[in-house]
């Protein structure tokens, strides 16, 4: 009978234990961002790229960068494809308006695009 009780026991506390991680780490919002590789108007590419990344780590307190990328969409009936960099930025809140304006301010991008979703991380998120 105590070895019962004392296996019911482990478990519920193991069973709180897995509970309890997801919580202790934090929510999450995810953002996997796109911009071209075409710097804003009378920024060259280097102003562009470094004035986006310290804006990123900035606003979200870092960020990955994925590098150059490959993609296309489908434009006026047209198929566009173009040369982009993506990164991924997890942050404590939803980043996306944010986002968007970050890339139209140093990129040519009139229709940013920006992925949003919600989960969890190992650490706690905020600057």
């Amino acid at each position: 009978m105590i070895v019962r009780r004392s296996v019911l026991g482990g478990l519920a506390l193991l069973l709180l234990l897995a509970l309890a991680a997801p919580v202790q780490a934090g929510a999450a919002h995810i953002h996997f961002l796109v911009t071209p590789a075409t710097p804003a108007t009378g920024l060259s590419d280097l102003q562009a790229v470094e004035g986006f990344r310290n804006s990123l780590a900035e606003l979200a307190g870092g960020y990955t960068e994925w590098g150059p990328s490959q993609g296309a969409s489908r434009e006026g009936g047209k198929l566009k494809r173009q040369t982009n960099f993506s990164y991924l930025v997890a942050a404590d809140r939803d980043l996306t308006a944010d986002l968007v304006k970050l890339i139209q301010k140093y990129f040519t991008a009139p229709r940013p695009f920006v992925l949003h979703w919600t989960g969890t991380a190992s650490i706690p998120l905020g600057k």
